[in-house]
């Protein structure tokens, strides 16, 4: 077990038991939004940190289609 482990446990069934969640799923998901919530945040900082430092491009109509086709090649190459 790691070290992290014990006390993500520990939160879970204390949120479960203090009545916040209704279950060990609930408090899991409730975790796992937090930490994409952050996640993002960090990206939306990072982001706004090469705005300001001017590394960015233009995301054109071109760029959209490319991107777009890329996609669709992952995705159907990964099926």
């Amino acid at each position: 077990m790691s070290a992290l482990t014990q006390p993500i446990e520990s939160f879970i069934e204390e949120q479960v038991k203090n009545g916040a969640v209704a279950s060990e799923v609930e408090a899991e998901q409730m975790i796992v939004s937090e930490l994409s919530k952050r996640m993002l945040d960090r990206k939306i900082a990072s982001a706004q940190e090469q705005v300001k430092n001017g590394d960015f491009f233009e995301a054109n109509d071109d760029f959209i289609s490319d991107l777009l086709f890329e996609g669709r090649s992952r995705h159907n190459t990964a099926n």
